[in-house]
């Protein structure tokens, strides 16, 4: 993928890179995926709490989430860097999508 075709596009290559990442974040099938806290904390109230105000995954490199599925996290992560989810919602996961929209406090998320 060319880069600087468009900042959607560009932020798309940084989605569970573990090239740019310092945050790896567990999910309930013990799957890691990859994230950058400024990004994640930047477009989410509840990783900039869990990230930078004095809770325990403020000092360690990996972040756990019992109850989110990696591949709904991948769709969240999707989301917190570009914007946009283009053909990843489906019936099958709409549901998940939305409860971890909801809890990531993602309101625009929740619209589409």
């Amino acid at each position: 993928m060319a880069r600087g075709y468009s900042l959607e596009q560009d932020l798309k290559l940084l989605v569970n890179n573990p090239k740019y990442s310092d945050i790896e974040i567990l999910c309930e099938d013990q799957r890691k995926l990859y994230g950058s806290r400024a990004i994640l904390a930047a477009r989410s109230e509840v990783f900039d709490g869990l990230l930078y105000n004095g809770m325990k995954e403020s000092y360690e490199n990996q972040i756990y989430f019992p109850t989110i599925n990696s591949s709904i996290m991948e769709i969240i992560l999707e989301y917190i860097y570009t914007g946009s989810i283009k053909g990843t919602l489906t019936e099958d996961n709409i549901v998940e999508v939305f409860s971890a929209a909801d809890y990531f406090q993602l309101l625009n998320l929740q619209d589409f």
